[in-house]
Order: C-alpha cells, then structure tokens, then sequence
C-alpha cells in the first residue's frame, strides 16, 4: 500500500530535480541548440510526470466526497445581492426619516429660554470631557462599534471655539435631548445601525451612542459643519468660480488668509461640484493650468490647492476685470458640450478681497442681472485681513446678487481628528424649522446614519465567487463605493475619490462598462484584462467575467467579477452534529500541523484578522464541542461543509506522505527521492532539502509536514489571501515555483527557500478547483542540482553551471523575480527582481522575453520626513465657524418644500482632511501617487532568445541564452559572468518595479479628459419665496470671542513649536 500512493509523489518531488537540467555557460557558451535539446528532455519529463503526479490523486479524492458540482450564475448572484443592499439602505433610510420627524417636532414644540443654564440639560453628556455628569462610568467595550460605547444615550461634541453656555446652544441641546429615545429605538429594532447623529447648524454634533472622543491633538476645533456630509446633505451641487485678489495691497497676512480661505472653502466640496480659481489684480487669469471648471474630486483639489501656495501679491486691483474674466468662463462652461461636465444647478462666484470702492456694478448689469433669476450667478463676497479698505461697494455685491458679505480678520486652528469604522456610506437628511414662526430658509442641521461598506460587502456570495472573485459598487461619478483594491487611511486623511478605472486596469470595454453602471444598467459583459497578484509583484491577462445591475432607490451600480476558472462550484453534503464529533477529532490530531484561515466558521465567533493560526483552531474547537449540539444555525454551513471535506482529503493525503519519506530508511543513497527530502552529505540528521509539504484548501485549511515546520506557513494561513494559492488556481496546468519577494538583498543569515506548488483540479468537477499542493524547498538544493545535471549532461566543450566564474544560470519567474542562481554572490539576491541583479540582461530580456503592465496606486502612502510641507492634519483655518459653511449650505438651497431627497455620501467617518499644511520635524505619513510595473511573459515569445550584451563599454561583452520552460513559470538563463568594474543599475536601464513616488506634473492633471458621469437626479437652486436678511454685513456666531482669541494665539504658539 505504501508504495502504490508513493509512486505519484515520488514524481512531483521528482519534477524539482529534473526542472533544472541544463547547462552553464563559461568560456565557450552554449548555443540555442543545446539549450533547446536540454529544455526538451526537461519537457517530456514533466509530461510524462503529469500522468501520475499526487495532485491528480488528491483531485480523485474530492471527487469522491462531493455530490458534483453547481453553475456559478453571475447575474442571478448580483441581482440576489443588489436587492439586499437596497432593503438595507432602505431601512437605515425609514431609521433616518423617523429621527429627522422627533428632531422636526422637538424643535417646533421648544419654547426658547433666554437664561437657560447647563444644570437645566437633562442626560447630557460631554464626549470631551469623562468627567462631566461621569460619562466615563456608564461606558462599556463594545466589539461593533472598537471602543467603550453606551447604547441608551448620546454625547455632544461641541468646537473649542464655540461657547458652549450660549443660550442658542444650551436651547438646541435641549430639545435635540429628545434624539435619544429615537435613536435607542432605531438600534434595538436593527442591530446593524452603527453611528446615528445630528449635526446642528449652531455647530454642536449629538452621536448616538455616547462615547469619548478621542483627543489625537491638543487643540480640537473639529466642526461637524465643516465636512462633506453636512454640507452635501444640506445643498445642492455647485459649480463654483473662487475669484482671488491679488493686487500689491493684499501682500502679507491678507493673502495668506486668502490663501486659507480658499483651502477651507475647497475642503467643503464634494464630487459633484465643480470648481474654478482665477486670481486678479490689472487682470485676471486662471490660476493653475486648469482652463475651466474642473470635477471637485480628490485629485483635483489636492492639485489647485497646492498651486494656492504659489499666488503672490502685485499690482493694482480692477475687480471688474476680475468679474468681466469671472462671467466668461460662466459661459465658455455652460455652453460646452462634454458629456457630465458641471453640476448645472448652483452657481456662485467667491470673490477673496482687501476691500475697495469698484463694485463692478456695470459688468452685473450686463452679465447677470439680465439673466432670468433662477440663472442668475450668485456673489459671496469676503473682505479679507484687518486693513483700513472700503468694505461697503464689496457688501453691495454680494446682497445685489443674491448672496452674504462676511470679513475674515485673523486665522484660527483646527486639529483634526480620525475615529474610523472604515469606509461608510453616510445616509443624510436636513432638518428644518417646521415651528409656525419658522422662516421657510431656516435649516437646524443634518441628520446622518452610517452604513459601513463592510456591511454592504457581507451580502456579497463570496463562497461562490471564489478566493479572485469579488463584488464592488460605484456611484454616478464612476468613484468606487467598495472594491477589493479600495484602501483605507483612517489615520491619515479621507480617502481619495477613486475612479473604476484608476483602480481596475483601463480599456475600451471597461470604460463601456462603467459608462453603462453608471446609467443603471443591468448586463453581462466577458472582458480580457490584467489582474494583479494579491501581494502586488505578478500579473496575468485573463478573460473574465463582469455582471452590473443598479441598486434599487440609490445612485449606486453594483458589479461582479468572475475569474476564468470560477465556473462551478463543488456541491457538499450536510454538516452533521456527527461531522462535527469527527471534525474535533480531526483538528486534535497532531501528525501534521493545521493552520485555519482567520474565518468566522461560527456567526458569534470573536476572531480576529491578527490571531494567529492556534488561535483559530481552538477556538472552532471549543464552540463545535460546546455549542454545535444547541445552536447548530450558528455555524456557517457552506464554510463548515467544505472544512469537513477538506479535512478529510487533508488526512488521506498526508498519510500518503508520511509513508514516501519512511521509504528513506530502505531506498538507496542515489535515490532522486531520497535526495529530495535529504542532504546529499550521507547524513540523514542533517538538514533537508523540503522544508516543509503542504496543501491549502478552498475551505481555509493548510495542513503542514512535518508539524514543527508550521511557522513556514503561518504567514499564509488564509489561501483565499494568498499570492500562491491564486497563481496556482490561474495557472492550474503549470508548476508555479515562487521565491519570497524582497526588495533589498537577504542579511547573510538568511537560507532562500523556494515554494512550488499545483493546483488540484477534479477530474469529474468541471475542471472545478479545490486545492493547491506545495513544498517548500532550500535554494541550495536547486542549485546543487542545476550544477550537477548541467556538469554531466553537458558537452566538454562548453562550461556547466559549475564554473561560477564564467558563467552565470538563472532560474527566473513569470514576474521576472531570481527563484536561484548559481553564482555564490547571488544567494542573497534570491527573490529580487532581475533588474537589481542583473540589470544589463533584465534589460535585453524586456520587450522580447517580457512586457510589463505600469499602474499608477493613487492611493499609496509616503513618509513626510519634516522640515517641508506636510499633509498632516495640523492647518490654519478660519475662526468664524459660520463664516464658509453657512455660505455653502445656505437655506436658499434648502426649501423645505423641495429639499428633502435622501443623500448618499461615501466618507471615512470622522476623518477631517488636511485644510493648510504646516511645518514639522517629525515624520508623518500622507496619501501620495506610486508608480510601479509587473512583468509578465510576453504571449508572442517564441520559446528562446540569445543575444550579446554591451555593458559599460565595447571591450567586454557578454552572450546569454533565455529558454522556457514548459509546464512551469520558469525562465532558464545562462550568461556569462560580469564584466570587471562594471555595474549598471535598474534605474540607469528604465527598469521599473516596486513602488516609487510620483509627482504628477501639472500636464498630467490638466490634460485629463473629463470621463462620463451623471448629475444627481434632482437640483434645488431657487425658490420664489427667497429672501435675503442680513446680507449686508458679517455673518453673526455664538462664538466666545476669548475663545478665539485664545485658539489663535495657541494655533501660533504650536506652529513655531513644531
């Protein structure tokens, strides 16, 4: 019995030894012709090998323990998982409309107290301050929400730099009081609704449920009316002119203000606004090289507000000509034909002075005042810096045009703080004064639910969709909503708006397909795309399939990718209290070592991403031994079922195993088998060639031998996130050999191992995949053998890989990463890319041998190392907390008879990005672009390549010869040894690899093309009833003037500090 189930590993193992069979090149290189004829004996082998290998064997055995398989039915799949999401969002929706109505009602109902004290405020809790009414003792761990919450009451955040004993404050915090009982009855009838909150336009925020907030600075003047969702939940979208003085007079702090007040104002802009910058003194032109209203997007803003930094003061101010310039590009964009271009609803010009006595009243006359008044462009004028300049003509402006005056005297600070559940999709709703005395332009705040897009994902059919397939979600602007390659950066700052085709690689059909998402169709598409590997160093062209189909009552398209391979999938039979008796049995045993992926097998299970594998086990352990009788609805069928099979199979499989290597004690010496798994010193206490031999299962099973070599695997403990389990699975005709990527060389105490691995396919599932077998084998082993077989299969007249000092053999990968070499001065450079180790060659070997694919990561992160300009949260802002979002969520655009659509608003939560940046010495991390490439064997190849390098000089010269190998991911190369005093870098060959930071260039940006998007479905601009109190002069604010006197002098204090 032993030596039947042998035989087939006896070959895999085998495989290994006969993949290197070829010779060195030395003095005399060997020609294509001896590397074809050693390249054909190592191809009939392995085709001879794939007869019987134990891959084929451990297939037969998941035939036997299924019932067949099941068609994978993509659109079937996304409308199933479409409807579920909408039936979610709707319920956050009714939570959201039933919250708005107790705050609407609580509101009209308050009767105003001009003496109110705090002591009047009933439960209110302070989440600055634990000891205030002692909300730290009511708090409680709670896993849902990552830290101590309290689910029966809210907490109020109030701005530093707001009073927070004002009477209109205290007034609001009373009557909002009435939130709680909502809110308690929101989350007992839905578990799943995270933050519930009311973001007050007095400037306070009450979250449900209470909690601390967490204080990452020393000034925290975080205002809920300065984010995007409060913005965008209370206004229509804008396209907007930021007008920008910069005559000779606003030299000094007024143009740093305005400077200022221009990043605040871009911050309050989302997706679906559109903005401009111009600037003017005796004339006026577009700042940056932007000609036009650009998409406010991430990319966008972060590029006009660096080019902000650049404006100086000179020359005189005509601010007619400024407004003149203004009106054209009005309508140069409203006349422009490009399909999605502009918000088409709001328009407004920011006009940033120093004051003066031109009110451009011509220029309104001709451009605006003749235009019907629902077109008309509104005016919002800010007078800028304390200076003894005229503010009555800039005053006149803004209340002749239907918009507000305000001043900006000085500079305040804001920190900005991150407490992240990851992404969200926040639902809003504005909430207005339905009082009798209520003016129908007076909105009391925005009302918001959190959805995170983890819980959109958890509809996702992940277990048919497979290890590469996955679901993801984009909006009317082509942004990502979730995705697999979507990144989150609580700690840093938002997440940048990500376009489909930044984060997918772009051609003609994806375009297509995001064009058709985005107007909610429903369709099946097969496209051929690149798709990188799960670490990020390999990439293949496939064929894959997409499914879409809108989400109901959402601006929301929801998409599915399906891999080449994902076709069916394997049908199991029940998971029974007796399976479960057998499986604790099978997790005890202790011949092989089995790690679990970090899976919830059971729906209470506390595991987390970080336990490790031990963890795992013993946790499934205890709750089949403990639970599986009473609660058997608790466990996860599908991934219980699988585990079973897998589990079984494992146990075959290895028993297998173990019997090959007990051969050792009667094979013979010379025996390829025996070589394998020992070293060839005679020795079999010595070291062995196989690391480790393992099998990694669908069900998130990798069972190792022997045991104590577990730690090799742990880093792999879940397939499904693996780079070798899904090469495997793409690749499932090949051997794929695979050496730990490393981007410098290994310390000298490091020994390189190389893993190979093949997919298990069943022989009767549809070519279904089930598993991938692997070992984990010692470089020295290889090289040993590539030396041994190049020197006695070779002809004397030319060098084998022995002959270190004239020749030179490489095995290289698909990735073209080095699996071995002979040379003793490349064993550390196992695992690097050629193109560090050999540069000369890597670069002949490109375009011929391999192609690449290069991708721009918008969304990487990049060290700030101090003394320059930093994207840390630290920033001057503008004090008067109603001076820019009140502007921008201006009750004209909220009547209560028309504004009252649902928002959909993706956001990290709480995340405040960065407004001005400012300077530090300690190292801060920062969202930049990377550029990086993945090579990949180029398809029109034709098996072999030689050629004569030229490095440094024409007085030395090197030949190689490059051959595939067939059945593998390999490359053999042999070259000759390096020239003396010659060292040519991957740089100085344009050979790209890993991830370098990238400064865009303003071309880059401005010479986009504008990609198809949508425009909300509604705009809210204009109402007749439209009045304008107040416009004449500063905006009024509750706001302690010592407290703000007080925050500047801190905000300056700190910034000569760092």
């Amino acid at each position: 019995m032993a030596t039947m189930s042998a035989y087939p590993t006896h070959r895999m193992f085998l495989l290994v030894f006969l993949l290197l069979p070829v010779f060195s090149a030395g003095v005399n290189m060997p020609d294509k012709t001896h590397v074809k004829t050693w390249v054909e004996q190592l191809s009939r082998s392995i085709e001879d090998f794939e007869k019987n290998l134990p891959f084929t064997t451990i297939g037969k055995t998941f035939d036997n323990k299924t019932e067949g398989v099941e068609k994978v039915d993509g659109m079937a799949l996304i409308q199933e998982m479409a409807e579920k999401v909408a039936q979610m969002l709707e319920n956050k929706t009714e939570a959201l409309k039933r919250a708005v109505t107790v705050a609407e009602s609580a509101a009209a109902n308050h009767n105003f107290t001009k003496d109110i004290t705090e002591s009047n405020l009933v439960n209110y809790y302070k989440s600055k301050d634990p000891s205030y009414n002692d909300l730290s003792s009511i708090l409680t761990p709670n896993e849902k929400f990552r830290q101590s919450v309290n689910t029966t009451v809210s907490s109020v955040h109030i701005p530093v730099e707001i009073y927070e004993k004002d009477p209109d404050i205290l007034n609001a915090l009373m009557w909002s009081h009435e939130l709680d009982k909502v809110f308690t009855e929101n989350y007992e009838d839905d578990k799943e609704i995270l933050w519930q909150y009311f973001g007050s336009q007095t400037g306070f925020m009450r979250s449900f449920p209470a909690s601390l907030w967490k204080m990452t600075d020393d000034v925290d003047l975080y205002d809920v009316r300065r984010r995007p969702w409060y913005t965008q939940g209370s206004s229509s979208p804008k396209d907007m002119l930021i007008l920008i003085d910069t005559s000779g007079s606003v030299v000094g702090q007024s143009l740093q203000l305005m400077i200022v007040a221009v990043k605040s104002i871009l911050d309050t802009l989302g997706e679906n606004d559109f903005v401009q910058i111009v600037k003017f003194s005796n004339k006026a032109e577009t700042v940056g090289c932007m000609q036009g209203f650009v998409q406010a997007n991430y990319r966008n803003k972060k590029y006009l507000s660096s080019v902000v930094d650049n404006l100086e003061a000179n020359n005189m101010a005509n601010i007619s000509k400024g407004l003149e310039y203004a009106f054209n590009q009005f309508d140069a964009f409203e006349n422009s034909t490009e399909a999605g271009v502009g918000a088409h609803c709001n328009k407004m010009i920011m006009l940033l002075t120093d004051g003066g006595t031109d009110n451009g009243d011509e220029v309104f006359k001709r451009r605006n005042f003749n235009r019907p008044l629902q077109d008309r462009v509104r005016v919002f004028t800010y007078a800028v810096g304390q200076n003894p300049n005229p503010t009555k003509d800039i005053a006149w402006m803004a209340c002749a045009n239907r918009g507000r005056f305000s001043e900006i005297p000085a500079m305040g600070a804001i920190r900005a703080r991150v407490q992240g559940l990851g992404m969200v999709v926040t639902v809003t709703l504005p909430v207005y004064n339905r009082a009798p005395s209520g003016s129908n332009q007076t909105i009391l705040g925005v009302m918001g639910i959190d959805v995170t897009t983890e819980q959109m994902k958890h509809f996702s059919p992940a277990w048919k969709l497979g290890p590469s397939g996955y679901t993801f979600a984009i909006n009317t602007n082509g942004y990502v909503i979730f995705h697999p390659r979507l990144k989150i950066h609580n700690e840093i700052e938002d997440t940048p708006n990500l376009d489909f085709l930044d984060i997918e690689s772009e051609n003609d059909k994806k375009e297509q397909l995001r064009q058709d998402m985005i107007d909610g169709k429903s369709k099946e598409e097969e496209i051929t795309t690149f798709v990188s590997s799960q670490d990020g160093n390999h990439v293949l062209e496939e064929t894959r399939k997409y499914f879409y189909t809108p989400i109901g009552n959402t601006s929301f398209s929801l998409g599915l990718a399906l891999p080449r391979y994902q076709n069916y999938v394997m049908k199991l039979t029940d998971f029974t209290e007796a399976k479960a008796k057998e499986m604790i049995n099978l997790l005890r045993e202790q011949d092989t070592a089995k790690l679990l992926a970090p899976w919830k097998y059971y729906k209470s299970s506390s595991v987390t991403q970080n336990q490790n594998s031990s963890v795992v086990v013993e946790d499934l352990i205890a709750a089949l031994e403990n639970n599986y009788s009473q609660t058997p609805d608790n466990f996860n069928t599908e991934e219980m079922r699988q585990l079973y099979v897998d589990m079984k199979v494992s146990k075959s499989t290895f028993s297998m195993v173990k019997d090959l290597m007990a051969l050792k004690m009667y094979r013979p010496r010379s025996d390829d088998l025996h070589t394998l798994f020992y070293s060839s010193d005679g020795n079999d206490t010595g070291t062995t060639n196989t690391t480790a031999v393992f099998l990694a299962t669908y069900g998130g099973l990798t069972t190792v031998y022997p045991k104590h070599e577990a730690v090799v695997m742990e880093s792999y403990r879940d397939p499904w996130q693996s780079a070798y389990f899904r090469r495997a699975l793409h690749y499932d005709q090949n051997f794929m050999f695979h050496a730990p990527y490393t981007l410098g060389p290994l310390d000298n105490e490091t020994t390189p191992t190389v893993m190979v691995t093949h997919a298990v396919i069943g022989s009767k599932l549809q070519s279904t995949p089930s598993a991938v077998v692997g070992m984990v084998v010692t470089h020295d082993f290889l090289v040993e053998h590539m030396n041994e077989i190049s020197a006695t299969s070779g002809s004397s007249s030319v060098n084998s890989c022995k002959d270190v000092d004239s020749a030179v053999c490489f095995l290289v990968d698909d990735g073209a990463f080095v699996v071995a070499a002979n040379h003793p001065d490349y064993k550390q450079q196992i695992g690097r890319f050629l193109g560090h180790v050999d540069a000369g060659l890597m670069s002949q070997l490109y375009g011929d041998v391999y192609l690449r694919v290069e991708e721009v990561d918008y969304q990487a992160t990049c060290i700030n190392w101090g003394n320059q300009t930093s994207a840390a949260s630290l920033g001057f802002r503008i004090p008067s907390v109603n001076l820019l979002f009140e502007i921008l969520t201006f009750n004209w655009w909220n009547s209560i008879w028309t504004w009252t659509m649902v928002n959909l608003n993706v956001y990290s939560w709480f995340s405040s990005p960065p407004t001005v940046t400012a300077f530090t010495n300690e190292p801060k991390e920062y969202i930049c672009s990377k550029k990086k490439a993945q090579y990949y064997f180029n398809p029109n190849f034709k098996e072999d390549t030689n050629g004569i390098i030229y490095p440094c000089d024409e007085n030395c010269t090197r030949d190689y010869v490059a051959r595939r190998v067939p059945k593998s991911n390999l490359l053999f190369v042999v070259i000759s040894s390096t020239c003396p005093d010659c060292y040519e870098s991957a740089n100085s060959k344009n050979l790209i690899q890993e991830p370098v930071e990238m400064q865009i260039a303003d071309q880059d940006v401005c010479n986009q093309t504008a990609r198809y998007r949508r425009n909300p479905a509604k705009c809210y601009d204009f109402d007749d009833r439209e009045t304008n109190p107040g416009c004449g002069g500063p905006i009024s604010t509750p706001v302690s003037v010592l407290l703000v006197v007080i925050a500047t002098v801190l905000t300056l204090a700190l910034a000569r500090l760092s």
